[in-house]
């Protein structure tokens, strides 16, 4: 889904329909290296804790 700066609005085609400007696809930024790092560490720390649940129930 492109979106129409002039418009301000989401539009499926390359042309805007409501006023005609030519829309340019946007690029996709890459996540920041901070987030996959946090990300990563909250998945170790959630697979440990379950872990210990586990333990503790046996």
């Amino acid at each position: 889904m492109n979106w129409c700066e002039a418009c301000e609005r989401p539009e499926d085609s390359d042309i805007c329909a409501q006023c005609g400007a030519n829309i340019t696809p946007l690029a996709r930024t890459p996540i920041p290296w901070r987030w996959r790092l946090f990300l990563v560490a909250t998945v170790i720390y959630v697979i440990w804790r379950i872990y210990q649940l586990v333990n503790w129930l046996t």
